[in-house]
């Protein structure tokens, strides 16, 4: 699919993967819808992609904050008529258990829950759009299972197994909606951008390839005519893979988002 026109909104688009895929989407001609939590980082990555095109649009909000989420979409829904690709992909790693001011567990809130509620409240953007596209960042080290008595470290938490958590949350996130909007134009699917090397990837392990990698495979996933019209796939590697046998059971995706949704009914 040519990008060029397209209108992209990327959370977490001020440093690492997401700015690049910002760069790189800029490139291509998108119209960009670019997110972060810092006014002074927002305003350094517009002045950035700016230099490659002038179509970008900046949006302010924490994701540890759900009324600014909300916020967030007012001021999209405002702003623009349709969108033709969502890049759900802000993440943070914690290594202590951390509440956020609306009762939740920071990471849980901000890796998925967040999430959950900024594509409820653009899907009526985005699901009759010829060729648009959902794609959620996963990880390759998603958990195995889910506690849905521990879901929030209710009971113990370590911050790999929280994040773990979260990127599978991500995951049947992606295939409940896939289910729920098979009938619609909008194709929902998920990837693992890569091993990269980004603030997050150093906050809890070392190592990694380059941002420009982790942007490509997100690029990939936008424009590639293989997946065109597919919804309910997670890549690795630019190829659909089997993501964790707990992910694909629709009792526990459907029960997942029962529960999120009752946890933003304030907010919906």
């Amino acid at each position: 699919m040519d990008l060029k026109n397209k209108i992209i909104l990327i959370t977490g688009a001020t440093d690492g993967i997401g700015k690049e895929t910002a760069k790189e989407a800029a490139e291509k001609g998108a119209t960009l819808i670019l997110h972060g939590r810092d006014e002074n980082r927002i305003f350094q990555t517009i002045k950035d992609v700016k230099e490659i095109n002038k179509n970008v649009f900046g949006v302010k909000a924490d994701f540890s904050d759900l009324n600014q989420v909300a916020e967030a979409v007012k001021d999209i829904n405002d702003n623009f008529d349709k969108i033709d690709i969502i890049f759900n992909n802000a993440a943070e790693f914690l290594h202590e258990r951390v509440i956020t001011k609306d009762g939740f567990e920071r990471t849980f809130q901000v890796n998925y829950l967040a999430h959950v509620l900024l594509t409820e409240k653009l899907i009526s953007k985005i699901k009759d759009i010829e060729g648009s596209r959902i794609l959620n960042i996963t990880s390759m080290i998603h958990s195995s299972s889910i506690d849905f008595e521990n879901m929030q470290g209710e009971k113990s938490y370590s911050g790999s197994e929280a994040y773990s958590l979260t990127k599978l949350l991500n995951i049947l996130h992606t295939y409940k909606l896939a289910r729920k909007y098979e009938n619609d134009k909008v194709c929902i699917n998920c990837l693992h951008p890569g091993v990269i090397e980004t603030k997050l990837l150093n906050a809890a392990w070392k190592g990694g390839m380059p941002v420009s990698e982790g942007a490509a495979n997100l690029i990939y996933a936008a424009e590639s005519e293989a997946i065109s019209g597919v919804s309910g796939l997670y890549l690795e590697n630019r190829r659909p893979m089997q993501s964790s046998p707990a992910s694909y059971n629709t009792e526990i995706q459907d029960k997942l988002y029962d529960i999120s949704l009752n946890m933003l009914k304030s907010y919906l």
